[in-house]
This record gives structure tokens, sequence and C-alpha cells, in this order.
């Protein structure tokens, strides 16, 4: 079977077989060829201005780009998460019937309102190779701790992916059916940590739209958010100076697009990710996802 990579350009997303070249205009990584995510055959694109790479591949890989937060943001949940900051007074009455996920208990970063502030603080775009913040744990997470107190979180500034021997490009996925496997058992063991993000995007394997600005017919993109959350929390890993994803079977809202998602953590469920428990955590039926159509 010929490899199949997913590319990411500016009027939309592109599948390249392996061997054959692809001009894309406005695609996001330098030129060259690239390695197909898991796999060790390579395709080489090229591109306009900001030119092209494989970010990921239906069926293997997934979520290859997701909505950040700034270090600020970062820094003020780590504070509020730790109870090194006090989040807001007590609930109002209407919370008891709020759905699970919802997380207006957090005082997040408020924005002095200019157009600048405002879409550098929600447009934090990430991709594979990106240093982002994620917040990670000060504590082995194979023993775990009772609580989140001072002390026990804190950012780290890490790139997106695993650096391998045997491929070019970094591995940014971890299934977490893989947790025994030897390039992440050490990380999955000891060093889990969350990743805080805002959405994430996934292309739909099988549907696709016309581009507005080519006329092509290219891969139907979705964005993905949790409703009431605005910041959504993903269950990482990390290796020294890098981290990756942890995904798990879809659920009934994210299977029509990808057999896999994120493992999308509520705020009462981090300490038992980074504790010895974590594997309970696997099935995420549960998380009221909505998925929205964007270009």
């Amino acid at each position: 079977m010929v490899p199949v990579a997913t590319v990411v350009g500016a009027d939309g997303a592109h599948t390249v077989r392996e061997g054959r070249r692809k001009r894309l205009s406005g695609v996001r990584y330098p030129p060259g060829t690239f390695t197909v995510a898991h796999m060790t055959r390579a395709v080489t694109l090229s591109g306009d201005g900001d030119a092209g790479g494989i970010v990921g591949m239906y069926g293997e890989g997934m979520c290859v780009h997701y909505l950040g937060l700034s270090d600020e943001e970062v820094d003020r949940l780590v504070e509020q998460l730790s109870g090194e900051r006090p989040e807001r007074p007590e609930p109002r009455p209407a919370e008891a019937t709020t759905p699970q996920y919802e997380q207006r208990e957090l005082d997040y970063p408020q924005s002095s309102g200019s157009p600048r502030e405002e879409r550098e603080r929600r447009w934090i775009d990430v991709y594979p190779k990106t240093v982002s913040p994620v917040i990670v744990p000060t504590f082995d997470t194979a023993v775990g701790v009772g609580d989140l107190t001072p002390g026990t979180l804190e950012r780290a500034d890490l790139s997106w992916g695993y650096r391998t021997q045997w491929n070019p490009q970094p591995i940014f996925n971890t299934r977490i059916e893989s947790a025994d496997k030897p390039i992440w058992r050490p990380s999955m063991e000891h060093d889990r940590c969350i990743i805080a993000c805002r959405r994430f995007y996934e292309f739909s394997g099988t549907e696709t739209r016309v581009s507005e600005r080519t006329g092509r017919v290219v891969k139907q993109r979705y964005a993905f958010v949790v409703p009431d959350m605005p910041v959504m929390f993903i269950g990482g890993i990390r290796r020294g100076d890098e981290y990756s994803m942890i995904t798990t079977r879809a659920n009934a809202v994210m299977a029509p697009v990808h057999p896999r998602m994120p493992l999308i953590l509520h705020p009462t469920e981090l300490t038992t990710w980074l504790g010895p428990q974590y594997m309970r955590l696997a099935d995420r039926s549960a998380v009221p996802l909505v998925a929205h159509k964007t270009a």
C-alpha cells in the first residue's frame, strides 16, 4: 500500500502519495523532503512563501494543530490548579445543573481589550516542533500526589514531538494503549504532563469541500471544543525538552472525523492523570465534544 500523507496548505488539506511531487501555495513548513509520520518512506514537497511539509497521516497520526495559551495564561493556570492563587468564590446556585465539564470556577487571565492582545491571546497556533508552554509536575508521576498543592506544578517550555534516530520528523502523538512500548514507557510511567489549549483541529478522513480560494477539492477541517470549557486540558508526556500528546479511541462525536482523539481531561481528573492509576482515564466517551467546520 502506498503511504498517504495529509499536507496542510493555505487552501486546505491535500493528500500526497509517496514519491509524488506536489506544489502547494502558502503551506506552513519549509520546503524539502519530509517523512510520513510513523513510517520511513518520504515524499518531496515544494511550496511558495511559507512552504510546506507533512503534518500527519489519517489512520496513524492525528492532531497536528491546536490553539495554545500564552506563558502568562499557563502560569496563571499553574497557580490556580496548585492552590497558589485563590479561585473564584463560592459557586452560583445554578452550578449544580451545569455540565460536568464546565470550568467556571477557574479565573482565567483577563485581556486589556486591545486588538493586538486579543489576537495574540486567542490565536497561538501550535504545530509539531513548536516550542510552547506545558504544565509539568515537580513529582514522579509513578507515585503521584493526593492533592495538587503549591509547588507541585510548574510551566515548562517544550518542543512538540519526540525526536528519534530513525525518523527525521518528530513523533508527536502517543496512543495510551502503547504505554508499554520502549520509546514511551519511561515517560508514561514517570513524566506525564498536561497540555492546555483552547481547541484542537482535525481533518476528516473522508469528507471534502471545495476551496473558495482555488476551487480545488480539499479535505474538510474541523475545530473541536468542549462546551463551557474556555481552556481544554489534554494529557501529555515529556522527555527532556520534548513532549507528545496522548490519544485514545474516539468518542461518538470524534469518530466520524477520525478514529482517535486527544485524551481530554477535566480539572478534577488531573491528579489521576498525574498518578499511578492514569489508565482508568483511557475511556473518553463521556467528553461532550462539539465539532465546528472550519476552512
